[in-house]
This record gives structure tokens, sequence and C-alpha cells, in this order.
């Protein structure tokens, strides 16, 4: 991280916390050169996984299909499920 202030690139974090929506965090970061103080936030970027079908077309992982997938020879009685 640089520093806004003198343009130093190390510096060590002070504090770490999650925002109130817990979709951030607020990290208190000191340059190591000027000894100045400043706040980062971060936030995770989702990228959504995607499944390749067999005919090239891409779509987003759906859990409940894979779950769907394995519990319908379950019914079936192919194999035990466990319960």
């Amino acid at each position: 991280m640089k520093c806004p202030f003198c343009g130093f690139a190390n510096d060590k974090v002070v504090d770490s916390r999650e925002s109130k929506e817990a979709d951030s965090i607020r990290r208190r970061r000191e340059c190591l050169k000027c000894g100045k103080r400043f706040t980062t936030y971060e936030r995770i970027d989702e990228i959504p996984y995607m499944v390749v079908k067999k005919d090239g077309r891409r779509e987003k992982f759906d859990r409940q299909k894979v779950l769907n997938g394995l519990q319908e020879p379950a019914k079936n009685g192919r194999f035990p499920s466990e319960s």
C-alpha cells in the first residue's frame, strides 16, 4: 500500500475491523517512513463460478442442481443414501 502523504511503499497495519455490514474490512495503517496514519477499505470481489456445458454454453454454477442430481438416484434405489 502506498502512503498517500509521502508515497512510500511500506506500511504496517495498526488496526483491522470488519464493517458493520460485514461486506468490507477497514484497516488503519501507519507509514514506516513519515509515521502518518491512513485508512483503507478492502472489499471482496465475488466472481461467480461458471459451468461449461457439453455444447459450449456457459451458465452460473447452481449448487441445488448438483444436489438434485445426487439425490435422484438415491430415490430410485440406485445407491443407498445416508440418513
